[in-house]
């Protein structure tokens, strides 16, 4: 077997082309951008960073064959998430359509501090033909032959940044425990910073919130405390006009307004996508009694939280919801109040058209959905008797004119917590006389709703109704009855019986208020619960009899 000889081929070699050398990028003509940022916005970083740009501005006017293209800057940004950065994203695609040549900057921790990140991006650069020259490592990406001593200098920086990251951590815990609170008061309306760096309580802001509170208090939905906020012309915290049922369940949720402050509620789960997690439980969370002036008081604001966990509890009223949980609308009160006796089901506003001609009903939520076969009991009432029937019930429990001034100094010293109250007899009488004021300042708000004065005072009648049937209910479980009790219960009942009533048509704000359950008995009677603890039985009188099925 014979072996060939290849003939050899013939090559042509063509040099490269000598502009593209490292010495004649220098010597071409540039169109540079140097890319400046600092991290934090204190007063050192932030001169810091004006030093940068007039150094680059400076440098790059005394090189010969360089010109300006931009100055891309971030200023108070972490280097650990391009995403956050504006500036330098805009670089990215300036470079990517051509205006730049080479960006210039001082370090690789100025211009990344994500290694993934880093090199990224970096590639897309050199993909069309823009180089980042790094002036503290002597680096240009151009001109590496490999990516190695760059994945060290990135890796590096990361890492610097990972321990400055564990730092701050440890340090903004250190504080926490400590019990320094946090101010944001851009987002946090009623309040300002004062002239000792401290919160101080803004007047008209603190208006806006205490009446967010009482509007809750009077059973109004978020929606329409937004739709009355909005009618008013107010603002948020941020200035905006548009307000959000969110915006005003996380004020009525805040714990600042009665002075105090959580710490902690939320923490950064990953250094580079900068997330906020929740915390619910990962962490610690630390609880500051008494931070800063409180705009709301704390029986209130109790009353607040229980009124959403109530909303939040409501069973649904139709069976083609999605979730077992129903929803507050404050569009018709009873609908949270109205129960059936025979199966505890609520009760629906239907429209009810037995001759043709239309009227609403109240009917039990099983009856409408399944008929008689789970509730073959339950009674329809007509809406207008059946309010007429509520309102009646009110009138039996307040009428307050005259008693109202019988009673006024009890007012007074429920709302000063003074006076001697250690008696059922005495917290009876308080509690008659806030109620009466209360149904008051109802009526007068309802009917003017921009006027915000009632509010405050309506706040602390509530917190102080609260306070009250907290200490009667303690006096009666240790068998604190007087002697005269009765007969002070029934001389006060015998004034307000004299009176005139108080209350001449149904009003939605007044019976969310003082009403806690309505339980239809039958056709023709009502149980109206009271949120004092008081029960009365109540006639449904019907102008004209009719068959309500």
């Amino acid at each position: 077997m014979s072996i060939q000889r290849k003939t050899p081929r013939k090559v042509t070699v063509t040099l490269p082309d000598p502009k593209y050398t490292e010495k004649d990028i220098r010597k071409q003509h540039l169109r540079v951008a140097p890319y400046c940022r600092v991290s934090t916005g204190n007063e050192e970083q932030l001169t810091s960073f004006t030093a940068q740009m007039e150094y680059y501005t400076q440098r790059i006017a005394e090189t010969e064959g360089w010109t300006m293209a931009r100055m891309y800057a971030d200023k108070g940004i972490s280097g650990t998430s391009a995403k956050r950065r504006p500036e330098f994203l805009k670089m990215i695609r300036d470079a990517e359509q051509g205006k730049i040549d080479l960006v210039i900057t001082k370090s690789v921790s100025r211009f990344c501090r994500n290694t993934l990140d880093g090199l990224e991006y970096v590639r897309r650069l050199k993909r069309c033909g823009v180089g980042v020259y790094f002036e503290k490592d002597h680096t240009n990406t151009l001109t590496m032959d490999n990516e190695m001593i760059l994945t060290f200098l990135m890796s590096q920086a990361q890492s610097e940044s990972e321990s400055m990251s564990t730092n701050i951590k440890w340090g903004f815990r250190k504080r926490f425990q400590d019990g320094v609170v946090y101010y944001h008061y851009g987002t946090l309306l009623g309040y300002r910073r004062g002239p000792d760096g401290g919160p101080e309580i803004d007047p008209e802001e603190a208006a806006v919130v205490r009446r967010i509170f009482a509007r809750c208090l009077m059973g109004q939905s978020f929606q329409q405390i937004c739709d009355g906020l909005m009618a008013d012309g107010v603002r948020t915290a941020q200035g905006d006009e548009k307000w959000y049922g969110s915006t005003v369940k996380s004020i009525l949720q805040n714990e600042k307004y009665v002075g105090d402050a959580v710490l902690q509620k939320t923490f950064t789960e990953d250094l580079f996508d900068r997330r906020q997690v929740k915390n619910e439980g990962q962490l610690p969370k630390y609880y500051v009694h008494d931070a800063h002036p409180a705009i709301i008081d704390r029986a209130a604001f109790q009353l607040v939280q229980e009124e959403l966990a109530r909303r939040s509890s409501l069973r649904k009223t139709s069976s083609k919801a999605r979730t077992e949980q129903g929803k507050h609308s404050g569009k018709y009160v009873l609908s949270g109040l109205l129960v059936c006796s025979e199966c505890g089901s609520p009760y629906r506003r239907i429209t009810y058209m037995p001759d043709g001609q239309k009227r609403f009903v109240w009917r039990c939520l099983n009856r409408i959905e399944h008929g008689k076969r789970i509730c073959k009991h339950s009674a329809t009432v007509d809406e207008q008797e059946l309010q007429a029937a509520v309102t009646a019930a009110l009138n039996g429990m307040l009428r307050q004119r005259e008693a109202r001034d019988t009673l006024a100094d009890c007012v007074a010293s429920a709302l000063a917590g003074t006076g001697d109250d250690s008696s059922l007899p005495n917290l009876e009488s308080q509690l008659w006389a806030l109620q009466g004021r209360q149904m008051e300042l109802l009526q007068l708000a309802m009917g003017d709703t921009r006027n915000t004065g009632f509010d405050e005072e309506l706040i602390r009648i509530n917190a102080a109704i609260t306070e009250l049937l907290t200490r009667k209910t303690k006096l009666e479980r240790e068998g604190g009855a007087d002697p005269v009790y009765d007969g002070r219960v029934q001389a006060i009942t015998g004034v307000l019986e004299r009176t005139d009533s108080a209350i001449t048509e149904f009003d939605d704000g007044i019976v969310f208020q003082m009403i806690s359950r309505v339980t239809v008995l039958d056709k023709e009677r009502v149980s109206v619960r009271f949120k004092d603890g008081t029960e009365i039985e109540q006639a449904v009188e019907y102008r004209k009899r009719r068959d309500t099925a």
